[in-house]
């Protein structure tokens, strides 16, 4: 770095994503999964996890809306937690369909 210029920030204190208090969604299959019915526990697994967390959101937010005593902020980071897993499993789903339809394509 050049002299006399310091960074705001010191590069160990920044923040690992996706953020604090929000987990990633997990889509990652172990190598030793295989087979249809491991294949569908793991996805079955996974849409419950998202059940989970929509379930959870709007639970924060029927809480809320009460006006029990929820954190604001509290209510963001389930709402986006629900939403990062709807749309993770909405993109699994797609690339499940094109996976699909570029098998049926497929001349024997």
């Amino acid at each position: 770095m050049p002299s006399g210029i310091e960074p705001l920030l010191p590069v160990n204190s920044l923040p690992d994503l996706p953020g604090p208090g929000i987990a990633a969604p997990q889509w990652q299959m172990s190598a030793e999964v295989s087979g249809p019915s491991q294949f569908a526990s793991v996805l079955a697994g996974n849409v419950a996890d998202m059940n989970a967390h929509v379930s959870a959101a709007e639970t924060v937010l029927g809480d809320l809306a009460a006006g029990k005593a929820v954190e604001p902020q509290e209510a963001m980071i389930s709402m986006e937690r629900a939403r990062i897993s709807v749309l993770t499993f909405i993109q699994v789903r797609n690339k499940l369909i094109e996976s699909y339809q570029d098998v049926m394509r497929m001349q024997l």
